[in-house]
């Protein structure tokens, strides 16, 4: 748990920007909305394939549907086996009255949702998927079994995670252009002496476990011994992390005294 009743007003402040800073370069988004007249920017209106990812909260499936609303891909996916994460995507969905098979996979929750509240059918689900690391082997296979052609892929993960998956397809499918949209942008500010979020989306973490998820990120993406880039794990492609980003986390680690998160290795990958 972390502790944030020692902290003054200014500390919090300092929290608060420094929090900012790795959200906004974690959740990173390369259009400002999921939009035919945004996609303009990479000289096309549709892309090939938009993808969206386990491990997102509730959040991404309504950012789905506003894809699918708006006509942006040729294709859409649903990616997501059983893994840390379903429990609690399936809590979220019973707290807005969707009540999931136990043995679902978070794909199929995703497709539940988007039809009993949209009546959006989504035709391809990838339901294997326990990791960052076969989340984007087993999409790959996916489209080549269905035999599309991709040349641009649009992918869609949790806020916390997305660089990563980004890293991971720049690894593995180099030539397809990638356009990420993280499923929410959080905003944190101070009010009434406490972290809060400035906006709402659906499902959204605690404060205590979003920051955690941040805290575990840097360090992951690091191309070093203990990274997932080419010179340590191999899991991803390099990632070119700012110095103001890496100062951030570790100003943050020293102040909220949050250990660096560790992999489930119940759902570890051996791809490489």
């Amino acid at each position: 748990m972390i502790d944030l009743t020692t902290l003054s007003k200014k500390q919090l402040d300092t929290v608060a920007d420094r929090l900012n800073q790795l959200s906004l370069f974690l959740g990173q988004r390369d259009v400002n909305t999921l939009t035919t007249s945004a996609l303009q920017q990479f000289g096309i209106q549709r892309i090939d394939a938009l993808a969206l990812f386990g491990g997102s909260i509730l959040e991404g499936a309504n950012v789905m549907h506003a894809a699918i609303s708006h006509h942006v891909a040729k294709h859409y996916v649903l990616v997501g086996g059983a893994g840390h994460t379903t429990p609690l995507l399936r809590a979220q969905m019973a707290q807005h009255g969707i009540v999931a098979p136990e043995d679902a996979t978070e794909a199929a929750l995703f497709q539940q949702y988007l039809l009993e509240k949209f009546d959006d059918h989504v035709d391809l689900l990838e339901t294997k998927s326990t990791n960052s690391g076969n989340n984007v082997t087993n999409t790959l296979a996916l489209l080549k079994n269905q035999q599309l052609k991709i040349n641009t892929l649009g992918i869609m993960q949790d806020a916390t995670m997305q660089r990563r998956l980004a890293a991971g397809f720049k690894k593995f499918a180099p030539q397809i252009t990638l356009i990420n949209y993280a499923t929410y942008a959080p905003h944190i500010v101070v009010k009434d002496n406490q972290l809060t979020f400035a906006t709402t989306a659906l499902g959204i973490w605690t404060m205590t476990d979003f920051i955690t998820l941040l805290l575990g990120e840097v360090a992951r993406l690091h191309d070093d011994a203990n990274g997932y880039g080419p010179n340590g794990q191999n899991f991803i492609a390099h990632v070119h992390v700012p110095s103001a980003i890496i100062d951030a986390d570790a100003f943050l680690h020293e102040t909220l005294q949050v250990p660096i998160r560790s992999a489930n290795t119940a759902f570890k990958s051996s791809v490489k």
